[in-house]
């Protein structure tokens, strides 16, 4: 297959590239493990009457725990060894909290290399408010440092704004201000006077149940009591401001319903939300109706979790842990003490993109989909395009290095919108009418790349675009808008 090639007369960025974002997201079920023996009394991995807090790498896995009891116990941190392969066990216990009060615990952790930060709240300051731990030797953990700090409100890496103001990021009660430590040595960068404000505005109350980040952005994104703030970032110590995106109920009293956690889904396959609807605390909710995914500005995914079964009925206390290089997540049940392992899968739907440009006679090509790109399956994916210049030869053209937008030549109103290097595939007549809109080029993508020397692995993104002949246009030829889509399995 040759490479198709693109010379352009100018590139100029023109403000074409508007793309479409997912509206469905699909997991595939990887595992569920029990970790009920970390709320036995006696048991070596013993953290509390329920793990409340989970931290992921794709795998290794963390468990801090909570007292969900009207009497004073003790708390902890465990590692789980080989959560997905075997029988899970248990390294040894650490930051582990004896007098710890009726009802409190651990409100997060983190995990970036081998640094793991938690958050623990025994409902006032407390000398290990915000701790880090060195976990590089599995199934241990050696000190690092800690923060004096009320950890009620989770714990996150705060990855910083124009590669200044990186490092533990967390929050409090009370305060609206992001407060940021040097996550290698401790010290203070901002406290939660000092820090960026990040309270939503119209609002009020400080009841902040969890924090976490945009990776790419350090945008800031949290749990204020059970609804969703967004705070775009605006410099290392500066924000916009917050806008409450999410709003659900509550049934308990008001802002004391604890429980309600969020991660921040970074994926080639479109940035989401994954947060839980705790409205109260009762025990008979179910997984699907309260675990609720949205784009990054709270718009409502659509959720197909496969052929997975949850454990049972629970308290809706869900803690969520999303590691971007295997494209996996932990979700962590505190009602039934089990950990979920799922897998992020391609989206099938195809996302228009750019913008087409008008041929001599008004045309203005239009490139759509029909099921969906595949690695295995023999059913058609067709590419269409539509409203093309009759009596017309062109070509459907894709590449997999990303989308652009630069015009296609001086006097044109086309763009091209796929990122070289590009491939062709056979060269077609549009059909219909000439000097009228009739014309169209249809492909079966996956029957056509079952005879081409191409193969891509599921999950490969694709970028396509169809050329066409207009002799009186600008450069003889126009484009057609941009369609972006994944190979799925």
């Amino acid at each position: 297959m040759s490479t198709l090639k693109l010379t352009l007369a100018a590139v100029l960025l023109a403000p074409a590239l508007v793309a479409q974002t997912p509206t469905s997201t699909t997991f595939t079920h990887l595992g569920t493990i029990s970790v009920f023996s970390t709320s036995t009394v006696g048991a070596p991995e013993f953290i509390g009457t329920n793990p409340s807090a989970v931290a992921w790498n794709g795998s290794r896995l963390w468990l801090a725990g909570f007292r969900n009891s009207g009497s004073a116990g003790a708390v902890g941190i465990v590692e789980v060894l080989n959560p997905l392969s075997g029988t899970p066990s248990y390294g040894t216990v650490f930051g582990f909290e004896a007098a710890n009060p009726a009802l409190r615990g651990y409100s997060g952790l983190d995990i970036q290399g081998n640094s793991l930060v938690a958050a623990y709240d025994s409902g006032a300051a407390h000398p290990n408010g915000i701790t880090s731990w060195n976990v590089s030797t599995p199934g241990s953990a050696t000190s690092q440092w800690a923060q004096p700090a009320r950890g009620a409100s989770g714990v996150s890496f705060d990855p910083g704004f124009g590669g200044v103001d990186f490092g533990t990021g967390w929050t409090s009660f009370n305060v609206a201000r992001r407060a940021l430590n040097n996550s290698a040595t401790g010290t203070v960068l901002y406290d939660t006077t000092t820090g960026f404000n990040f309270q939503a505005t119209g609002t009020t109350g400080t009841l902040w149940r969890d924090t976490e980040f945009d990776a790419d952005t350090g945008d800031i994104y949290l749990r204020k009591e059970n609804d969703v703030v967004r705070a775009p970032r605006t410099g290392g110590n500066a924000s916009s401001g917050g806008t409450l995106i999410v709003s659900l109920p509550e049934s308990g009293t008001a802002g004391f319903t604890a429980g309600q956690n969020i991660a921040y889904i970074n994926s080639p396959y479109g940035d989401r939300l994954i947060f839980n609807d705790r409205p109260d605390g009762s025990n008979v909710q179910d997984f699907f109706a309260r675990v609720l995914v949205t784009t990054p500005t709270g718009q409502p995914h659509t959720v197909n979790w496969g052929s997975f079964t949850p454990v049972g009925l629970s308290t809706a206390w869900y803690d969520f842990s999303w590691d971007a290089a295997s494209g996996t997540l932990a979700v962590l049940d505190f009602g039934t003490r089990a950990v979920y392992f799922f897998r992020l899968e391609p989206p099938t739907e195809s996302f228009s993109y750019c913008t087409a440009g008008t041929s001599t006679n008004g045309c203005n090509a239009t490139m759509s989909a029909t099921g969906y790109a595949s690695a295995t399956q023999a059913s058609p994916f067709t590419l269409n395009v539509s409203n093309v210049e009759g009596a017309k030869s062109g070509i459907i053209f894709y590449g997999f290095n990303g989308p652009t937008s630069q015009v296609w030549n001086p006097g044109s109103s086309s763009f091209l919108c796929v990122k070289s290097p590009t491939l062709r595939t056979p060269s077609q007549g549009s059909g219909g009418s000439a000097g009228s809109c009739t014309g169209s080029f249809t492909l079966d993508w996956n029957a056509w790349l079952t005879t081409s020397s191409n193969s891509y692995p599921v999950g490969t993104p694709l970028w396509a675009q169809s050329w066409y002949r207009d002799p009186p246009a600008p450069k003889t030829t126009n484009l057609s808008n941009g369609l972006q889509f994944f190979v799925s399995p």
